[in-house]
């Protein structure tokens, strides 16, 4: 049977992440397919290309959300899972499956909003967990799955109180959200300096609502606090990551 299968999933066989039998498809499906070639040789040109060109001071640093860096614009292209996706004859035992982990391996329940961030390699990518260690100039890129609410606002608070808006990425109305599976946002971003603990924040809601009274409430609340104060109807989730000096 012909199933969809999202780059996601594509970049996770290039990196060795998925189990067996769903690598091994891939792989055959490689084999026999040249599309399927042609798109994992342009994740792979895609990946030289950011560790070639660009330089990480190029990236807008991560207190500058709203400009968009070359380099965070081809990473979006090489993984976006929503715009593009590939139809390979998989059965579907094997997709949902690996789907299906995918979507419990992010921050939250089934059926609820969750978070995930991952962390830019050398090789790819990786998955962190909640409170996992990190550094300034690494390069994160967040995903959600919007657990079937309508809208939503993911922001972040570093150590100092600093807030950053990074879904919608301009605008003072909730981004509407991805009904299913987990989205990736276009921007990556840099790591600042900022010490401590940085916390990222996705509130949701089932309709429209204001951006403004969520920033708001952020920097009223001060160094990345466990929950922050909503107004009704409203829920959140919250991923934390630990920043480390580096040696």
């Amino acid at each position: 049977m012909t199933r969809v299968i999202p780059d996601l999933l594509l970049e996770r066989f290039r990196l060795g992440e998925l189990p067996d039998p769903a690598h091994d498809a891939i792989a055959g499906e490689a084999a026999a397919d040249p599309a399927v070639r042609a798109r994992l040789d342009a994740l792979a040109r895609s990946d030289d290309e950011i560790r070639d060109r660009y330089a990480p001071g190029v990236l807008a640093r991560r207190r500058s959300p709203r400009r968009r860096s070359a380099r965070a614009l081809l990473l979006a292209g090489a993984l976006a899972t929503a715009a593009v996706a590939l139809i390979l004859a998989i059965p579907r035992t094997i997709v949902s499956s690996v789907a299906s982990s995918e979507e419990t391996r992010i921050k939250g329940s089934a059926g609820r909003p969750a978070l995930a961030v991952y962390r830019r390699t050398a090789s790819g990518s990786e998955r962190l967990a909640d409170g996992d260690l990190v550094h300034a100039g690494d390069l994160l890129r967040i995903g959600y799955a919007s657990g079937g609410r309508g809208y939503g606002v993911i922001l972040s608070i570093d150590g100092t109180g600093a807030v950053t808006q990074h879904l919608p990425p301009l605008g003072t109305t909730a981004a509407v959200l991805a009904p299913a599976g987990l989205t990736l946002l276009d921007s990556a971003y840099e790591l600042d300096e900022a010490p401590r603990v940085e916390r990222f924040y996705f509130v949701t809601g089932a309709r429209p609502f204001d951006v403004v009274p969520i920033l708001a409430a952020a920097r009223r609340a001060g160094s990345a606090p466990a929950m922050l104060p909503l107004p009704p109807g409203l829920d959140q989730v919250t991923f934390a990551v630990q920043k480390e000096a580096r040696q």
